[in-house]
């Protein structure tokens, strides 16, 4: 008598799937009274957030200001939450986004692949 265990689908992990995207972003944090900005390569998107690589030191729970180019003249201002740190990679979730980026976002990533859950990399 084998035993299977139930493969547990994306949407079962995550609200929303990852899609692979690479773009360098713009990040801003206010640090008090002082304005921190630097940049980051993204390279997962999705409706809920990004996953991207930056070479400068960032607290998990700050709020930051990401630009995110989507491609020519199309740059979105989305503020966001700093969730995941590990080494040079991190996750940041969108805190508000509104419906017209949200058509911005899906319209970018419409026939890309999700990404595979696996919660080693889970944001």
């Amino acid at each position: 008598m084998s035993s299977s265990k139930p493969v547990k689908q994306e949407s079962e992990e995550r609200i929303l799937p990852r899609h692979h995207f690479e773009a360098r972003i713009k990040i801003e944090i206010l640090r008090g009274r002082k304005k921190f900005e630097t940049e980051g390569w993204a390279r997962d998107l999705s409706e809920s957030g990004v996953g991207a690589f930056v070479g400068a030191d960032l607290d998990v729970g700050e709020l930051a200001t990401l630009r995110i180019p989507l491609g020519p003249g199309n740059e979105l201002v989305i503020p966001a939450r700093i969730t995941r740190n590990l080494g040079t990679e991190y996750g940041f979730q969108f805190t508000a986004l509104s419906q017209t980026q949200r058509a911005q976002i899906r319209h970018v990533l419409g026939a890309s692949k999700a990404i595979p859950y696996s919660p080693v990399s889970a944001r």
